[in-house]
């Protein structure tokens, strides 16, 4: 490795990581970010003393997106100017050539990202996340004595093209366990190149120089940078620390330890103070972000986990989370827990859903996103109530939703055995009311089955109807984007027949499928063709008529079922309403009410379980329904 001073071969360095082979070509379906060829030539010409800045402001202002996100980056609250600057020219006399290429390069990853498939959350998510890695390895640079601007610019491109990476392969890195090994591992045994060596090889193709490619190529090569006395002290090492930082994806399960290996490798480094500092600046370069948790308290709280070797298993009893306390674990699955919890002014309980990102792949997260946002703006009585949702200092991801005591559908049943039918069209009509209001927004429910109906005690009446677990709702117009990769969703049992066969033509009409089949179990205590594997649920589904004859209903209500589970959609009631005006005027729809509901609770107590919704609050945690299982999946070929 040769290096003069602290002037490396760059070159041989990325021969060195690259291990003798050319860079990569980028993945097919990489939709490559524009190439912002005015902030290439920046770079090339900004150390240049004899280049006119007007030929500077030039080459900014020939991209109009970059040169007005540099300027609204130059107005921002951090440079406290007393009047608005309107000219790349002056923006760059007041705060310099060297600041104002970092500018133009926190622009140009702004620009870069538009046009993504990823939703504007995860976006903002990410640039906010590129700016705090690209501050924090300036810094390091500076206590470092090494070029810091190479180091911020490194740092913030290193990650550039993981999300999009993430979306096109997207059933690999769902697969990605953190605690199993650094990701660029998992992504070299599934990918052959990890993103760190696709971003390099993105990057030399916009002519970015040679110490930026090798400070990307290389940001994870954490335990060459710390046997090398040379590499510890370089641009690299500064870019492979900001690497460490937590995000809303884990990268590296050693995060921690690893930055303290770096904390004693080199001098006067702490990596609490730095985000600290980092934390300051953030407030004026980002403008102050909304839900953003600083990063000092992210690391400080990592830290003391790892010191209590409990990072795995978090206990979160009596601890804060927004404006709730968690006061008892009520139920737990292999990726969260649920907690009861108090809001620290008001007497409302509340079920607060934890999910920790490093336990699951993005899929999961991102359901367990489109959950919290999709349910808390639905306000039906009849759907369960999200109160608050947000990240945790150390990344665990929670959701903070109404507490429900009573039980789900499924345990009435299993406990009590099949239902009256008055029962069941008393239910079934609540549930269409929460429905009728999400297919009005052009809302798929895609998972009803008895699990997900919870009933409990609302202002004084009884066999209240909640709907929980939105987390696969879609909206219809979307359902073709979100089944492209064409893997069935649901659980089987409840499944109509397009979706199994064109998951991509789903309408309400297939919740009402569901309905129908939730029916069948009421009336008989079984769920459909429940003596059939998942497969041959799968195909009965699609082609078997289900056997009501032996069923104890009234004719009139076994028309009803029987309609729900038609299996053209077209051959079904066209809307929740119509079904519920059909369950009306059944005979037996007025033979139950709240006030025999109300006698039927006295006679039969909810029992000293916590609340007897809990498997329901969880049924997102537990069993993932975004596959048939949590190890199978099906593609729809195979039942063709």
């Amino acid at each position: 490795m040769i290096a003069t001073g602290s002037m490396y071969d760059w070159h041989q360095l990325i021969e060195e990581r690259l291990q003798g082979r050319e860079l990569p070509s980028l993945p097919p379906r990489i939709h490559v970010p524009r190439p912002p060829k005015c902030v290439a030539e920046l770079i090339r010409l900004v150390d240049r003393p004899a280049t006119p800045l007007s030929e500077l402001a030039a080459l900014i202002e020939m991209d109009s997106e970059i040169a007005s996100s540099v300027l609204r980056l130059v107005n921002g609250s951090q440079m406290m100017l007393r009047e608005k600057i309107t000219s790349i020219s002056r923006a760059i006399g007041i705060v310099g050539l060297r600041r104002c290429k970092m500018l133009v390069m926190s622009a140009a990853i702004q620009a870069s990202m538009s046009g993504r498939s990823s939703s504007q959350k995860h976006v903002a998510n990410f640039l906010v996340e590129s700016q705090e890695r690209a501050l924090y390895a300036r810094r390091v640079a500076e206590l470092l004595g090494v070029d810091a601007e190479v180091a911020y610019i490194s740092a913030l491109l290193q990650d550039l093209l993981l999300p999009q990476l993430m979306h096109v392969h997207s059933q690999v890195y769902d697969n990605f366990r953190p605690r199993s090994g650094p990701l660029v591992g998992y992504e070299s045994e599934c990918l052959e190149w990890d993103h760190s060596i696709f971003t390099a090889a993105l990057l030399s193709q916009w002519n970015f120089p040679e110490e930026v490619i090798a400070c990307v190529a290389m940001h994870h090569e954490n335990d060459t940078i710390l046997r090398n006395e040379k590499l510890i002290h370089s641009e690299i090492a500064a870019v492979a620390v900001s690497g460490l930082l937590p995000g809303t994806f884990t990268q590296e399960p050693k995060g921690i330890s690893l930055l303290l290996e770096y904390q004693n490798a080199i001098a006067k480094f702490d990596f609490l103070q730095v985000a600290t500092d980092v934390d300051e600046e953030m407030s004026g370069v980002v403008g102050g972000v909304a839900m953003r948790v600083p990063l000092g308290d992210r690391l400080g709280r990592l830290a003391l986990s790892a010191i209590e070797e409990n990072h795995g298993d978090a206990d979160w009893v009596e601890q804060t989370i927004g404006n709730y306390t968690l006061e008892e674990q009520i139920g737990q699955g292999g990726m969260g827990v649920v907690y009861r919890a108090r809001h620290s002014m008001l007497r409302r309980p509340a079920a607060v859903k934890m999910l920790r990102s490093s336990a699951v792949g993005t899929n999961a997260l991102e359901r367990f996103e489109a959950e919290a946002n999709i349910t808390s703006e639905l306000s039906s009585p009849h759907t369960v109530q999200v109160y608050d949702y947000g990240m945790t200092p150390d990344g665990a991801l929670y959701c903070v939703m109404e507490y429900l005591e009573g039980f789900n559908l499924a345990e009435l049943v299993k406990e009590h055995g099949p239902l009256p039918e008055g029962r069941i069209i008393h239910l079934l009509c609540q549930v269409c009311g929460s429905l009728a209001e999400a297919h009005s927004k052009g809302l798929v429910h895609r998972d009803i089955k008895p699990e997900n109906i919870a009933l409990t005690v609302c202002a004084g009446a009884h066999d209240f109807a909640k709907v929980l677990d939105f987390g696969l709702v879609a909206f219809k117009d979307e359902i073709s984007r979100w089944e492209s990769s064409q893997k069935l969703q649901g659980t089987p049992a409840y499944m109509a027949p397009e979706a199994i066969e064109s998951p991509d033509s789903i309408d309400a009409r297939t919740d009402l499928y569901a309905l129908g089949a939730v029916a069948y179990f009421c009336l008989t205590g079984k769920s459909l063709f429940s003596h059939l594997g998942i497969m041959e649920t799968l195909h009965a589904q699609i082609s078997e008529i289900p056997d009501l004859s032996e069923v104890s209903c009234s004719e009139e209500f076994k028309d009803v079922v029987l309609q729900c589970l038609e299996k053209t959609p077209n051959d079904r009631p066209q809307s929740v309403i119509q079904l519920a005006q059909l369950m009306g005027e059944c005979a037996s729809s007025s033979t139950w009410t709240f006030s025999k509901a109300q006698r039927w609770w006295e006679e039969n107590p909810v029992s000293a379980r916590k609340s007897g919704t809990l498997d329901s609050h969880l049924s997102t945690i537990m069993m993932p329904s975004a596959h048939i299982d949590e190890t199978k999946s099906f593609e729809t070929e195979n039942l063709r």
